[in-house]
């Protein structure tokens, strides 16, 4: 009996596992360079931003709504067409104190932000921005 038990909970642990990870995660790096700064790394799986989408109180999805909409389906062409291309970089901007960079890394985006006050890196993989996108239309459909 206590063998069934042992069971049942790794299948619904594995199971939880595998949703929670159906997208990837999401890495985020902050580093600040002053004194007391802070150094902080996130490892968050990527799933929860589209379940966030459907946790959205009714009254804050109509700001949601008006700056989001138009930008749903380029979101989505973006994320799906991204898939298709080899890594590169797509944006790289430099001045005389700052650098960022957006790149397609594997099946995600590399965004790397560096200043003399801090070093900022995200890896969101393309999964997820296609997910939370769809998440936010059938949101909008809905109401």
């Amino acid at each position: 009996m206590l063998a069934k038990i042992a069971l049942g909970m790794l299948v619904a642990t594995t199971g939880c596992a595998a949703y929670l990870l159906q997208d990837g995660l999401v890495h985020v790096t902050v580093q600040e360079f002053q004194k007391d700064g802070t150094h902080l790394h996130l490892v968050v799986p990527a799933v929860l931003a589209p379940l966030g989408a459907h946790l959205i109180p009714a009254r804050q999805m109509e700001r949601a709504r008006q700056h989001l909409n138009e930008w749903l389906p380029t979101m989505r062409l973006t994320a799906t067409e991204l898939e298709k291309i080899p890594d590169s970089v797509l944006v790289e901007v430099q001045d005389a104190k700052q650098h960022v960079r957006i790149a397609k890394s594997g099946d995600g985006l590399d965004i790397d932000e560096e200043s003399p006050r801090e070093h900022v890196h995200v890896w969101i993989p393309l999964r997820a921005i296609y997910d939370t996108a769809d998440a936010f239309q059938s949101r909008f459909d809905a109401e």
